[in-house]
């Protein structure tokens, strides 16, 4: 998805406005709609073919200060059932507080 975003000549909307984005991970085609509109990839056509899910999730994390929560919606929205990005919206889900 990032290459077409190069292709438009769109900025990085990570890392020029510190807004979340799918992009990275996911699948192209969409000719980059939303970073156009500087908006961040919401995944609309589904997470790449080998998405490294994880990563994302540390930089978003590490570099835009992402919590938790916003990370586990971001990785919720239309493609959440896909295995790559349901596995990484589980992992920020918060731990069952026993009683």
């Amino acid at each position: 998805m990032c290459v077409e975003c190069k292709l438009r000549g769109n900025l990085c909307v990570a890392g020029a406005h510190g807004t979340p984005c799918l992009g990275p991970v996911t699948q192209a085609g969409c000719n980059a709609r939303c970073p156009a509109f500087d908006r961040g990839c919401y995944g609309c056509f589904g997470p790449a073919e080998s998405p490294n899910a994880a990563s994302l999730a540390a930089w978003l994390e590490e570099e835009l200060a992402m919590e938790h929560p916003d990370l586990v919606r971001l990785f919720r929205s239309f493609n959440a059932d896909a295995p790559a990005f349901r596995r990484e919206s589980r992992r920020h889900e918060p731990e069952e507080v026993a009683t």
